[in-house]
């Protein structure tokens, strides 16, 4: 917006004239005053200072005084269709940027006229600024339209002088705006008639400020380029040195409107239609039909209507979703009649806010398994009214939209879209076999993400943000009495005891809807995405996805990934605010679309898993916009806030409790997170914590229910889901499974102590045997199985009587064992897999995978036990695992444990962020080359710095190891990676080859003071006759090798990682900034800062993906780097 007094409109009458506006406004384009002076001779025009013609289909200036002129957004230059010669056609993002220079603005110093020829589109919107040939900002002048008043705005003495008469749209208005400094007024002339004055006292003119554009369809901004921007047609643009005379205005008019054909009066303009949607639906679910019509260019039809046709044989039609623009009518099955009143925009079709009339909401008809059919919409019959006559035969082009409906495949007998162990159980005995070679095991189904947005971090039950009102910044708090004020019994212990949550995750960067809702579904973080496609609040509100007419989308939504990989499963979306539907979900993705009222949308999402049409919706999205309205109405996380997040309570239990009702609690993965926190009254101000910290957690049968994960971003959701799904990630997007730990193997599902069948393989060298435990809820049909032969060849599988072999297939050394069963197969023996010999059998054969499918088609993911036995046995029918009773605390695999040790705070795969972004974790680069004795050739050591990282508690190995030992790639690991820093802890050399002598040395090492040891970047480890070398980079910023490639010293009195890899008792800072301790492990949220020489009491040493963090007692972390700290005994 331009700085701008807007009083100075009202101004005392002594300064303000007028002549009657309405008559101005009211007369004919054709009429012109013709006033005769000796200033001028007839017919003869007067001299512009530049003339901006659009002729030759281009911009150029006539005088020639402009030569560079910059065409910004997409202004069209062509034949007017009721005007002589050529004009500019601008959209309302578009227009043409002509650069000033100083001494331009001087000759128009002493008094200056303005002159343009437009007109302004009948269906564009005007409120609010909009520019037609201006300079502004701070100062300057201009033509322009504001709150349907056209004005001219002339900054003189000290303040915008604004001319003001009511706008005409749809008419060719000459518009003259002068300055006048001899009689001191600035005045606004229209069609050739004086309009309205301004006095003034001295004349002063200022410039527009930080800007010298001069713009054709819009007004200049700070930043050298265009805001304000102009909806219409423009046929003449100039500029004079000079003010005006009311005959020069007058002949200008008089010559400006001859140019209009008669035809002007009443324009019978053509239209275009376009009907967009997606081209293939699954028979039975909802299909979105945007119907979208533009006016090639305005013209006198005020009211429009058409018909649309579909095939009622194979759609129902429902409601029109959008009806401020249009009026749909059903006049029978396959016929609709739409009518608009609305004034008709020239946008482009994807500018849905100006030019989509009616969202059509239809449902396919269901089809016959196996079958596919096509169906198509079609405009026909257009008609229209014309100066309240009836029109036919308007010219219209329009589009047929053909869409694919697919019924469920003829395999499908369970209808969940996945042919698997419930479509074999369900299938006649002679097809089960061919339903079995398609048959794949899939935990989860259905995905549903449940987005709070403007939630932050609400569950963390270790503290909480806190404002004591909107004008104090909000803190982190562990406060009990002040997180007594957060009620929400549910929601706090399904998300910190049955779902994985982190509460360290981030917001995208800026903090504001959009552009994490575009991270979310689209899977990259948004300022990674060209520029084009970095749509904002703003935008997405007004525009379809920016892949929109892309014959190939570049970042497609997750919807459009999930389509292409499974076209038998659909998706859904439930959200309060509409440019998740319209501008960030694409028009054509196979989405069934909603818009929810306030606070239903949780309500919506649970009404959907209760229909038939949710076992086969792969992804359901749900955005909840109430705590967002609570932050910007009343303030984040004030005592209003939190009482208000107390009813997101029964609305996740809402959802939870449909899910467990319904079945689908048990192969639906759910997802639930923020898209941003706030601050005060508002969010995307800045970067701090209560912003950016929102929380991710997941829930669903293979997610290790209490456990902590770490880190994460709203970027990472799609990833999340495709993961979920078994859908491979396309390139575009970026995101990831922030934190695997999350997700059990089936092997470990044994842990959490489910009420389900469980199956045991117990592995011999020459054979496995597989029993079954079954559950009396389910009557079994069939089990797929996945078994690892760890190299082994099968010779044959035997099973006992009313078990068959549907499918033994190996790929890639796994078998694909799937078994029918005639009846309810009796706990015990399963199948007996002999394998032919081998000389050799190192490893056990273990079962990783299984579902077994009940008689009514459900899937059930069964707890799965592996028992290893050296001593092969000859008994065929023996139980093979009922030794084991109901002993769910059995180790799902042996050796591979997911321990639990850590729980919830358990690491997972986090991301590598050290500790300290301020002075308080610097590192010091003060050492220099100095002096000391050669120590290269000894290789012992009893430090602690080769204790493998990942590891604790490991202890440590104290034996030096001499080259060539077998047991040397074990003492070097973990420490010795790639990229690690190492310090100098004494005097040491730093040679240019592995082989050190005087000649090699490049200079050396002194001793000095821990926080100032040399420190190196560790490369490899070498192997010479003298013993290991560590090839490493200098990184000491004032050595002479700075930077430098070479040689030192494996000797562990000598050298050490950077980092403890020992738990210390207690350290001491000694940093000489200080160190700052934070509340999570990848140091998002600073919680304290400790002085140099505080000594402080370690509680545990942690490791994730290499990186050593130190915790507290008070649960904060601290660095692990020797630089900062000093162990103490």
């Amino acid at each position: 917006m331009k700085p701008r007094v807007i009083a100075s409109v009202l101004l005392c009458s002594a300064t303000l004239m007028s002549v009657a506006v309405p008559s101005i406004t009211a007369a004919a384009a054709t009429e012109s005053v013709t006033i005769t002076t000796q200033a001028s001779k007839p017919n003869e025009l007067p001299k512009s200072y530049a003339d901006f013609s659009f002729e030759d289909n281009r911009v150029t200036d006539l005088q020639g005084g402009f030569n560079t002129i910059k065409t910004v957004g997409q202004p069209k230059i062509g034949q007017g269709h009721d005007i002589k010669g050529n004009v500019a056609t601008l959209d309302g993002s578009s227009a043409f940027k002509i650069p000033v220079s100083s001494d331009q603005y001087k000759k128009l110093a002493n008094g200056l006229t303005m002159e343009t020829f437009f007109k302004y589109d009948p269906s564009a919107n005007t409120s609010g600024e909009h520019d037609i040939f201006s300079n502004q900002q701070s100062g300057g002048i201009g033509i322009g339209v504001e709150n349907d008043q056209l004005i001219f705005f002339a900054h003189v003495d000290g303040k915008y002088r604004q001319p003001t008469v009511p706008l005409q749209k749809g008419k060719w208005i000459h518009a003259v705006g002068v300055i006048n400094k001899e009689d001191k007024t600035v005045k606004l002339y229209v069609n050739g008639k004086f309009a309205q004055k301004v006095d003034f006292t001295n004349g002063s003119i200022k410039w527009a400020q930080d800007t010298n554009n001069l713009v054709i369809g819009g007004d200049s901004n700070s930043r050298d380029g265009v805001e304000s921007y102009m909806t219409g047609q423009v046929r003449t643009a100039r500029l004079y040195d000079h003010a005006l005379t009311d005959s020069e205005i007058a002949q200008l008019s008089n010559q400006a409107q001859s140019q209009v054909t008669s035809s002007s009066d009443h324009v019978e303009q053509p239209f275009e239609s376009k009907l967009v949607g997606p081209s293939e639906v699954v028979a039975g679910h909802a299909y979105n039909l945007n119907v979208h019509t533009r006016q090639e260019y305005s013209g006198d039809i005020k009211v429009l209507n058409y018909d649309i046709n579909y095939d009622a044989s194979k759609f129902d039609y429902v409601s029109n979703l959008n009806s401020q623009r249009s009026f749909v009518t059903k006049v029978k099955d396959g016929l609709l009649h739409v009518t608009t009143y609305m004034g008709l925009s020239t946008a482009d079709f994807k500018d849905y806010s100006q030019t989509r009339l009616a969202n059509l909401k239809f449902k396919a008809k269901s089809l016959t398994p196996g079958n596919t059919t096509t169906a198509q919409f079609k405009i026909t019959n257009t008609k229209g009214v014309m100066d309240g006559k009836q029109l036919s035969g308007i010219k219209m082009d329009s589009n047929t939209q053909s869409v694919t409906i697919r019924g469920r495949e003829a395999d499908d007998y369970n209808g969940d879209g996945i042919i698997g162990a419930g479509d074999i159980a369900m299938a006649p005995a002679d097809k089960k076999a061919e339903v079995a070679k398609e048959s794949v095991i899939r935990p989860y189904k259905h995905v549903i993400v449940l987005t709070t947005d403007g939630g932050g971090n609400p569950w963390d039950p270790n503290g909480m943000y806190y404002a004591k009102n909107n004008d104090t910044d909000p803190e982190w708090t562990t406060n009990p009495a002040i997180l007594k004020k957060r009620q929400n019994t549910y929601t706090m212990n399904l998300f910190n005891k049955q779902f994985a949550m982190s509460t360290t995750a981030e917001a995208v960067v800026p903090t504001i809807s959009a552009q994490n809702y575009i991270s979310m579904l689209h899977g990259l973080t948004w300022g990674d995405l060209p520029d084009d496609y970095k749509y904002t609040n703003a935008t997405s509100g007004q525009f379809y996805f920016n892949d929109f007419g892309k014959a190939t989308p570049l970042f497609p939504s997750v919807f459009k990934v999930l389509q292409a990989a499974n076209p038998n499963q659909s998706a859904a979306a439930f959200s309060e605010w509409g440019n998740i539907l319209n501008g960030i979900t694409e028009p054509d993705a196979t989405v069934d679309k909603n818009s929810s009222q306030a606070w239903k949308s949780f309500d919506d999402v649970a009404n959907y898993i209760d229909t038939d049409d949710f076992s086969n919706t792969a992804l359901t999205y749900m955005q909840s916009d109430q705590m967002d309205h609570q932050g910007h109405g009343h303030g984040w996380f004030n005592d209003a806030y939190w009482e208000n997040y107390a009813k997101y309570d029964d609305m996740f239990k809402t959802v939870m409790d449909k899910l467990e009702a319904t079945g689908h609690s048990h192969d639906t993965l759910v997802i639930a997170n923020a898209d941003h926190g706030g601050w005060r009254t508002d969010h995307g101000q800045n970067t701090e914590a209560p912003n950016t910290n929102i929380f991710i957690g997941l829930g669903g049968e293979t997610i290790d229910n209490g456990r902590r994960l770490h880190g994460g971003s709203n970027a990472d959701i799609s990833s999340l889901i495709l993961h979920a799904l078994q859908v491979k990630q396309p390139k575009s997007m970026t995101g990831k499974v922030f934190d695997s730990s999350a997700f059990l193997p089936q092997t470990e599902l044994v842990k959490k102590h489910r009420h389900v069948e469980s199956i045991t393989l117990k592995s011999t060298p020459h054979q496995a045997q597989l029993s079954l435990k079954t559950k009396s809820e389910h009557q079994l049909r069939s089990a797929d199985l996945r078994i690892n032969l760890a190299g082994r060849t099968v010779d044959q599988i035997n099973t006992p009587k009313g078990t068959e072999v549907l499918r033994q297939t190996v790929e890639n050394g796994v078998l694909k064992l799937t078994l029918g069963f005639s009846k309810q197969p009796d706990t015990g023996n399963l199948a007996k897999i002999k394998f032919k010999q081998v000389k050799k059998a190192d490893n056990p054969v273990k079962i990783s995978e299984a579902m077994v499918g009940s008689d009514n088609g459900e899937e059930i993911l069964v707890d799965l036990i592996n028992k290893v036995s050296p001593h092969d046995t000859t008994d065929e029918n023996s139980n093979g695992g009922q030794d084991h009773s109901d002993n769910h605390n059995s180790t799902g695999t042996d050796g591979d444990n997911h321990s639990d040790v850590n729980k919830p705070d358990q690491s997972g795969n986090g991301n590598d962020t050290k500790p300290g972004n301020g002075h308080g974790d610097t590192n010091g680069h003060h050492n220099s080359s100095q002096e000391n004795s050669d120590n290269s050739h000894s290789n012992g050591s009893n430090s602690d710095n080769h204790t493998d990282v990942n590891k604790p508690n490991q202890s440590e190995n104290t034996n030096a190891t001499k080259p060539g030992s077998s047991h040397s790639n074990i003492t070097h690991a973990k420490t010795e990676v790639k990229g690690h820093k190492w310090y100098a802890m004494k005097k040491i050399g730093f040679y240019k080859k592995a082989v050190f002598s005087k000649n090699t040395r490049f200079h050396w090492f002194k001793t000095v003071k821990q926080q100032k040891w040399a420190q190196f970047t560790f490369l490899k480890r070498v192997h010479t006759k003298q013993g290991y070398r560590y090839q490493v980079k200098d990184i000491n910023k004032k050595s002479a090798t700075f930077n430098h490639v070479g040689y030192i010293t494996a000797n562990k009195h000598y050298v050490t990682a950077a980092e403890y890899t020992k738990k210390p008792n207690r350290i001491k800072v000694i940093n000489a900034h200080g160190i700052n301790a934070y509340r999570d492990f990848n140091a998002h949220h600073k919680a304290k800062h400790y002085r140099t020489n505080k000594v402080l009491k370690i509680k545990t040493l942690s490791v994730r993906n290499n990186q050593v963090r130190l915790q507290l007692a008070n649960g904060t972390f601290i660095t692990a780097d020797k630089h900062d700290i000093k162990a103490l005994s």
